[in-house]
């Protein structure tokens, strides 16, 4: 059996994954498909897309506060050196990418004047005042940013699965 990661690792790392795909599903749906403009539905879905992307901050804190204390297993198979290093490298990328999306989104809300829940409990204080120019600056980097971190997960999934049904070497096997 390969060697895994603990069992808090692979909590954070799931409940994350849910939240984060959850949280792009929701606000892709809400700012693309449906239509333009002030509608119950878009701002139920928006709300709801910022209630549980926030707690992703938290839970952020918690992965890498346990990671820094608690040493990954050893990637199982035989990898190159080079192959390490650019697993090393987009793992440190997806991390950044998962604090980096919530913040600019809680920009994006602070610019717009817009309150910023967190799990139907409190409210994020603004990190900038209401701003007409900051305001479409930070709603354009938290799409590139949340667009980047679709592209970071879609090859993370897929390298996990390729690692799986390829390769059969247990990496997928460690976060199971």
């Amino acid at each position: 059996m390969a060697v895994r990661y603990t069992l808090p690792a692979r909590i954070l790392h799931w409940v994350m994954a849910f939240i984060i795909i959850a949280a792009w599903g929701i606000g892709f749906y809400a700012d693309r498909i449906l239509p333009v403009g002030p509608s119950h539905t878009r701002l139920s879905l928006l709300t709801f897309h910022k209630e549980i992307a926030t707690f992703v901050i938290v839970l952020f804190v918690a992965r890498v506060a346990w990671r820094a204390t608690h040493r990954p297993p050893e990637v199982p198979g035989a990898l190159t050196e080079e192959q390490r290093f650019v697993v090393h490298v987009a793992h440190w990328i997806l991390y950044g990418l998962m604090l980096l999306t919530p913040v600019t989104g809680w920009l994006m809300s602070s610019a717009h004047g817009y309150p910023v829940p967190m799990l139907w409990v409190i409210h994020l204080p603004p990190l900038v005042a209401k701003s007409a120019v900051l305001a479409p600056l930070f709603t354009a980097l938290h799409q590139l940013v949340s667009w980047v971190l679709g592209v970071f997960i879609a090859g993370h999934v897929t390298a996990a699965l390729l690692h799986r049904f390829s390769r059969r070497d247990g990496i997928l096997e460690t976060m199971l």
